[in-house]
């Protein structure tokens, strides 16, 4: 997987060379794991909106009338 992803981003000339190996695979572990996170928060703020949204009650249901 790791040698794919090295010769998609960085070429197959700079994917085969020892140094672009060392500093390319946790750069890309970094953005994967970045990318996930983000992903949960945004997911966090989406269910904690819908949540706020269904629980509050925009019409009254007692009238004093």
């Amino acid at each position: 997987m790791w040698n794919f992803l090295l010769a998609i981003f960085a070429g197959s000339t700079i994917g085969s060379t020892r140094t672009a190996r060392r500093w390319v695979r946790p750069v890309l572990a970094l953005f994967i794991i970045g990318a996930l996170v983000a992903g949960a928060i945004y997911v966090g703020v989406i269910v904690q909106a819908l949540s706020e949204r269904n629980n509050t009650n925009h019409v009254s249901t007692h009238s004093s009338h």
